[in-house]
Parts: structure tokens; C-alpha cells; sequence
């Protein structure tokens, strides 16, 4: 990640830089987020297809493979955040959609997947949609397995993360498989 200052005149001053690598560390394009929250365009990207590639994946597919399954969150910062806590086993969507594209990708390094979406509306839809796509390819017959984590409203897992620390969030963790296996 690096920061673009102010200072340069550029339409990229003031924000957050993201570099977004494919799988093999080849690098797809750059993302960026504006520091000051009232900002009207605080996203801004390179064009590119979000839907084929997974924020972080190149860093995590080792852990991924290793424990047999994967954090799925919508944002860059999200999988930081949870990468510098210990979490490497997480990816992020870059939005909201998780796509089969994406689904196939990560099912070569895993089995399951925790959807941790936003607590917000956008957040809870995507997991219910991500859900029904779950069922309607009839994906566990793959041997994947969809674990719906719902966070309290309006919560972001960054932010639940550093409110209920890695032992709040392993609990969740659980309680989440703990709930689909019942």
C-alpha cells in the first residue's frame, strides 16, 4: 500500500494507494481510497474486472491451503487488518458480488468458506445472494461448504475485529459453523 499527499497534483492526491495482483503476483490494476470520509468519489479504481480476481490471494493462498479454508470480505483493508492480526487465510471481493469465477478460484486452494460480508443492507444481501447461488449449483456437491457469518448491524469485520480482538472473532468463527451444522 503507499499514500499519494496532497501536495501532488494529481486525481489521486490524498488517498490510500492499493496495488490489486492476480494469483501469481502479476499486478491487475490499483485501487485507491480517499483519507477524508466526506469526500464525494472516496473509491476510485483502474478499470478491471473485479469478478475474476480476489484482493489478497496471493499472500494468503498458502494458509488458505494449509488450514482448508478462506475469509471472504468485501475490502482491501479489511483483508490488511485481519492479515496483520493473523487471519492470513483471508480474501476480499473488492465489492460486494462473490462470483463463480471467484468461487472456482479459491475452491483450488480450499473447501471452506466463511462469507463475512459488511453488517450493513448491501453486506446482508450479498450473503443471502451468495447463498442461493451456493444452492442453486448445487455447490456442495463439489465438497464446498458456505459458512454465512453476519456481523451486528452496521459493523465492518475490520472494525469487529478490533472491538472483539481474535478470540471474539474465532468465537464468531464457530458460532457461524457451529449454526449451519445444526
Amino acid at each position: 500500500m503507499g499514500y499519494c499527499p496532497l501536495s501532488v497534483n494529481h486525481e489521486v492526491s490524498g488517498r490510500i494507494i492499493t496495488p490489486i495482483y492476480d494469483t501469481y503476483n502479476g499486478l491487475i490494476a490499483l485501487s485507491t481510497r480517499h483519507l477524508n470520509q466526506e469526500v464525494k468519489n472516496k473509491f476510485w479504481h483502474e478499470s478491471f474486472d473485479k469478478g475474476s480476481y480476489l484482493y489478497g490471494l496471493c499472500y494468503a493462498k498458502d494458509a488458505i491451503f494449509k488450514y482448508n479454508k478462506a475469509i471472504i470480505v468485501e475490502g482491501e483493508f479489511d483483508v490488511s487488518y485481519f492479515h496483520s492480526i493473523g487471519f492470513n487465510m483471508t480474501v476480499g471481493t473488492c465489492g460486494s458480488a462473490f462470483t463463480l469465477f471467484q468461487i472456482s478460484l479459491l475452491s483450488k486452494f480450499c473447501s471452506e468458506f466463511y462469507l463475512m460480508f459488511d453488517g450493513d443492507e448491501a453486506g446482508k444481501a450479498a450473503i443471502k445472494r451468495t447463498m442461493n447461488d451456493y444452492k442453486k449449483y448445487n455447490l456442495e456437491c463439489y465438497d464446498l461448504k458456505f459458512i454465512p457469518v453476519f456481523l451486528p448491524q452496521n459493523i465492518d469485520p475490520d472494525e469487529f475485529l478490533m472491538k472483539e480482538g481474535v478470540s471474539g472473532m474465532k468465537k464468531k468463527l464457530k458460532e457461524s459453523r457451529e449454526k449451519i451444522n445444526s
